[in-house]
């Protein structure tokens, strides 16, 4: 079994990651970074593909060539490669020439979900996130900007995961001193074996709500939250506040780019966003959560996250236990 968990991990190949959103995928081709290695993504055909960024040619960007017709056109010399990675065109050769059988391009699966293109490199062995509330018409989707972090997808979920560094990281924001125990909860696996759901109430310092300041509400709140985690690095967070009652589902993906960079993609499918002040106030706040995050998660002793020996826990990490050894699973593949 691996000892550790890393972006550069091989196992992870066998899985999906979100890579771009759709919407910035028009008619060119865009490079992005997976597991350490560039792909370039494009149309070809009307369908979304994926290749390793490197013409078999001469090791040029594919990503800085052009769509012509079908087909994606080297820059280096014209080759031509069609949406099943096939050589269809040596212009140096001409017309109906003998194609070299290595010229080939090597493809990922491909799949448009949740408004987001997500590859897997490999044959996948897990499926996507499902998410109850991206179909709910009673929620209005607020989506975060692509945010990049000086961590791994794995350091990220640990922490979107625990629940134990509220009164501690997140003083600022929504922690309550009143919750620093945790109490007893369960993680049932999904069916698949690939995740798990955590039901845990709680309270929290409701900065949000305006009754607050009024004194009609107590700042201090009950809150129940729902975590659902999908293999490898996907979790959807579900808030409900029964003195507001406010709903807000908290959906985040992560791409694991390079050995030591990780690109978030978060959603938010609040009951009041409606309005666009509300959206943006939800915006900064979430931002803010995250700010505070950030200034833990990026400076952690290295960018692994240990499988087996190495790391202490408590009966407080049932949840991110699970995590691991979900993860570790993963890698035996």
């Amino acid at each position: 079994m691996a000892s550790s968990l890393t972006n550069l991990s091989s196992g992870l190949a066998a899985a999906w990651h979100p890579v771009l959103f759709a919407s910035d995928l028009a008619h060119t081709s865009v490079r992005i970074d997976l597991l350490g290695e560039p792909w370039v993504i494009t149309r070809l055909d009307g369908s979304i593909t994926a290749f390793i960024d490197k013409c078999p040619h001469r090791n040029a960007r594919l990503s800085d060539g052009m769509v012509v017709g079908d087909t994606l056109q080297c820059p280096y010399h014209g080759w031509r490669f069609d949406g099943s990675g096939h050589c269809t065109l040596i212009p140096a050769l001409g017309d109906g020439a003998t194609v070299p059988p290595t010229a080939q391009l090597t493809s990922a699966h491909v799949v448009e979900r949740y408004g987001l293109i997500w590859i897997a490199p490999q044959t996948p062995v897990t499926e996507i996130i499902e998410i109850p509330e991206w179909d709910d018409e009673s929620l209005h989707k607020v989506w975060m900007p692509a945010i990049d972090i000086n961590a791994t997808a794995a350091q990220f979920i640990d922490n979107f995961l625990d629940f134990g560094h509220f009164p501690f990281v997140h003083a600022g924001t929504f922690g309550s001193g009143e919750d620093a125990n945790i109490g007893d909860y369960n993680v049932d696996k999904t069916d698949s074996g690939w995740g798990f759901v955590v039901d845990y109430p709680h309270t929290i310092a409701n900065k949000e709500d305006p009754l607050v300041a009024t004194g009609q509400h107590p700042l201090v709140q009950p809150r129940n939250m729902v975590y659902t985690f999908q293999a490898p690095f996907s979790a959807n967070l579900r808030l409900e506040l029964p003195l507001t009652g406010v709903v807000n589902a908290i959906a985040t993906f992560c791409q694991p780019m390079t050995a030591s960079t990780t690109r978030l993609y978060t959603v938010m499918m609040r009951s009041d966003g409606a309005t666009a002040e509300a959206a943006q106030a939800a915006l900064q706040y979430e931002y803010s959560v995250l700010q505070e995050d950030l200034a833990v998660i990026e400076h952690l002793y290295d960018n692994q996250i240990a499988l087996g020996v190495g790391q202490a826990h408590s009966r407080a990490d049932r949840s991110t236990v699970e995590f691991r050894r979900i993860l570790a699973r993963l890698l035996e593949h």
